[in-house]
Parts: structure tokens; sequence; C-alpha cells
């Protein structure tokens, strides 16, 4: 029974490390999910393709994509953006929920835009031009900040 367990270990780590480590490879956009390439073309059709990469993990792939003017969107597995970053820029409103907007508006941050934003299942991130990041869970409350 020791040998069987011992064997099955050495296995998963096997295949594990298989998976693990820099993998990323470069993808060309019209490889993308039909999601992601759908969302590109909303929300930056202006913007210059630097490239894309495929991060394959233990089970499906994540996507990175790079514009020449260092906008970064991240795509889960099935195509659903993860996180947008603009270095110079504000991430587009139409991405950015309106609970969201009405808070920034609303609040304490004059002249500030959301320069980031990241989602998750339980989630909200985002991070205004000054540095200042605030989270937000499902309902869109503040629950944090952090600077």
């Amino acid at each position: 029974m020791k040998k069987i367990l011992v064997a099955a270990v050495l296995l998963f780590a096997g295949i594990a490390s298989t998976f693990a480590g820099d993998r990323e490879r470069p993808i060309a956009v019209d490889k993308l999910p039909a999601v992601a390439q759908q969302f590109l073309a909303t929300h930056f059709k202006g913007l210059t393709v630097a490239f894309a990469v495929e991060d394959p993990k233990f089970i499906g792939s994540e996507y990175e994509v790079t514009y020449t003017d260092r906008t970064e969107v991240d795509f889960r597995s099935d195509g659903e953006w993860s996180s947008v970053e603009r270095k110079y820029e504000a991430v587009p409103a139409s991405v950015v929920p309106a609970q969201i907007q009405e808070y920034v508006a609303k609040s304490n941050f004059p002249n500030q835009y959301i320069r980031k934003i990241e989602r998750n299942k339980y989630t909200w991130e985002i991070e205004l031009s000054n540095g200042l990041e605030i989270k937000f869970d499902r309902q869109f409350n503040v629950i944090g900040f952090d600077d």
C-alpha cells in the first residue's frame, strides 16, 4: 500500500511540474476565445496590439493582451476579462460598473480617474490615477483601501 501511495504522489508531482513554470506562449488575437475578441473590439478598437500571450494552466488557459500604449487586458480561460490596466489614460467607462463610477465621482477623489480595474468571483478592485486602491464586494460596497 505504501508503494502505491508513493507512486501516486510521484505521478501527481510529475504531472504538476509539467504544468508549472513560465510556459507563456505568443498567440494571435484571432485565436483568443470569441468573448475576449468581442471585448477587445468593443472597448479598444482604436488601439494597436503589441502582443498577446496564452498562459496554459492545469485546466484551461489564461490570456493577456498588451497594446502599444502599454494597456494590458487579462482574460480568464472562458474568455471573460479579469483585469484592465491603462498606464496613461482612464479605463474605458464602458468597462467600469456604474456603481463604481458613481462612488469615485461622489467621493473625495477630485480629478482622479480609474487606471486599473480587476474583478474576480467575490470582489472588484480599482486603482485610481493617484495610486489609491479601493476594493468592493459583489454588491459594490467598499470593503477596503490601500495606498
